[in-house]
């Protein structure tokens, strides 16, 4: 009997080795795999992250010529055209250029849900990394008729949604500036100029 006890206690110490073995090298396989799925959503993150590479390139602003409508945000402009003249206004009391006067000729449309307050600042000349702010007392003299009344000023010009107004924009420059080739305007949504577009002037 004592001889069949020690086998037995033998057999079942045996077996709990052995599964204690098996368990062992079964929890091995599972983290291993757990390792494996672990890796995995960080190879799918970094495709996702080379994926939109290419969406943000295509976001840059692309530059419209004139008389090409252009959307920025809730606002549509138009660039209608562009002269040079050494002084705007009526004849009898006209503004005269410190340079050259550029004059542009422009239309904008408010397609948002709120009136939009809307003034020369919006718009701006860009010539490689200089930029070039718009002549207010100019911009209201060059929408000033003969008989003196102002009409789109585009000086603190409130416009309601819907609705389209055409005025003229004036920026003194210096003359070889003004009768530069690679001049560009700039429009904004707002005095901020949270969202911009760019228009060429020739």
């Amino acid at each position: 009997m004592k001889k069949f006890f020690k086998i037995g206690c033998g057999a079942i110490i045996a077996l709990i080795i052995l599964g204690a073995i098996i368990g062992a090298l079964g929890g091995g396989d599972d983290s291993s795999k757990d390792k494996e799925s672990e890796k995995q959503p960080v190879s799918t993150e970094v495709e996702k992250k080379d994926e939109t590479k290419p969406v943000e390139k295509e976001e840059k602003e692309q530059a419209v010529g004139i008389g090409t409508t252009l959307e920025v945000g809730d606002a549509v402009f138009t660039l209608n055209g562009v002269e040079l003249a050494d002084q705007v206004g009526p004849s009898v009391l006209p503004t005269k250029a410190s340079g050259k006067y550029i004059v542009l000729d422009v239309t904008y449309k408010n397609n948002g849900n709120k009136a939009v307050t809307i003034d020369a600042s919006f718009f701006k000349l860009k010539r490689g990394e200089k930029t070039y702010e718009a002549d207010s007392v100019a911009s209201m003299s060059a929408n000033q008729g003969e008989d003196g009344n102002i009409q789109n000023s585009f000086f603190l010009q409130e416009v309601n949604p819907d609705m389209e107004i055409k005025g003229k924009v004036v920026f003194d420059l210096a003359p070889e500036v003004a009768e530069a080739t690679d001049l560009q305007l700039q429009v904004q949504t707002g005095i901020w100029g949270t969202e911009t577009g760019m228009i060429n002037l020739k």
